[in-house]
């Protein structure tokens, strides 16, 4: 390429940059009003977008949403369907002509040294929950030594810390958050719930659900049934979509405790 097609082509990418976080701020927003909860949140974890061509002729382009590998599978085809009209509009009004979006992993930034750092961190891992999914995680999904996957679940601990505060305050016996912990099942299964909560010798379960477990009724119900035959005396399901507002999230933890101590 010549210095003057380079010249364009880099401001034609700083272009379609500077409008990466706009289309995606004006596509959440206008899901939230419109009343998905569940896909507007799941915008809040995409990192960037990556605008590929469709084809070799370059003639239409793909808008790749880039996100964490472990979250790859929350964006699935019913969400896209759902993103993807509102984000195309959103693009097409700030000059960018999209056909399609997409999902593509975020790839870590490596220098020539990649093997001895990896190797340090595989050594010298001071994650303190066992079971947390990602080796890497963001600093905002770490709270006090825990590393959770998701803001969700991130969500859903900050509200068990304030129903655990306020029994405390009431003077009641309060409870035991054990965030992500890894755990044997039954014979020979290794499972990992979001969170156990512990209240007057009473063990429950809760998980926070996301689009991956659409489809999955029948596997996520034979688990429960393993989690109850364990010892377990109940089981919540939280839909990510619950988790938007701390007062829907406080009454639906609330629930849970009153179950739990009912058991």
């Amino acid at each position: 390429m010549t210095p003057e097609i380079d010249s364009k082509k880099e401001a034609e990418d700083r272009r379609k940059s500077s409008v990466e976080d706009t289309v995606l701020g004006q596509t959440a927003f206008f899901l939230q009003e419109k009343g998905d909860v569940q896909a507007a949140a799941l915008l809040l974890d995409v990192e960037g977008i990556q605008w590929t061509p469709g084809n070799w002729a370059h003639d239409w382009t793909v808008a790749e949403l880039l996100v964490p590998g472990w979250l790859i599978e929350r964006f699935s085809d019913d969400v896209l369907e759902r993103i993807s009209p509102v984000l195309l509009e959103a693009a097409e009004r700030h000059g960018v002509e999209v056909s399609k979006v997409g999902v593509a992993p975020v790839l870590p930034e490596l220098g020539p040294d990649w093997r001895s750092v990896l190797q340090e961190r595989l050594s010298t891992d001071t994650v303190t929950n066992h079971a947390a999914r990602v080796r890497d995680p963001r600093p905002e999904l770490r709270r006090e030594g825990f590393t959770f996957d998701s803001r969700e679940e991130l969500r859903v601990f900050e509200a068990l810390k304030r129903a655990q505060s306020r029994l405390a305050a009431e003077g009641h016996d309060t409870i035991t958050i054990f965030p992500l912990p890894l755990g044997r099942v039954g014979v020979g299964n290794s499972w990992t719930p979001d969170f156990v909560v512990v209240r007057e010798g009473r063990a429950g379960l809760i998980e926070v659900d996301g689009p991956h477990h659409r489809g999955r009724f029948g596997a996520d119900t034979t688990r429960d049934r393993h989690w109850r035959n364990s010892g377990f005396v109940h089981i919540e399901r939280i839909l990510v979509e619950e988790t938007a507002k701390d007062a829907e999230l406080d009454t639906l933890v609330q629930a849970f405790l009153k179950r739990l101590r009912s058991h």
